[in-house]
């Protein structure tokens, strides 16, 4: 079945669903440095960077830009 980018999303969503009773909610700066924080674990690494955007629906399984934008 190929992967849609609503299907996508939505594994995105369901993989980063945080644990019952271990909710963490950040406001503020501590938002801010937790959202740094987490550019610098996806962007360590062309493999990481890559697989961010692949699991985001951006790029293809092959690495490959997806056309977002229909006319």
């Amino acid at each position: 079945m190929p992967r849609t980018t609503t299907s996508t999303l939505y594994r995105i969503r369901r993989s980063s669903e945080p644990v019952a009773g271990q909710t963490k909610v950040l406001e503020g700066d501590a938002l801010v440095k937790d959202m740094r924080a987490y550019g610098k674990k996806v962007s360590a690494s062309p493999a990481a960077a890559r697989k961010f955007l692949t699991e985001l629906g951006v790029l293809t399984a092959d690495g490959k830009r997806k056309n977002l934008i229909r006319e």
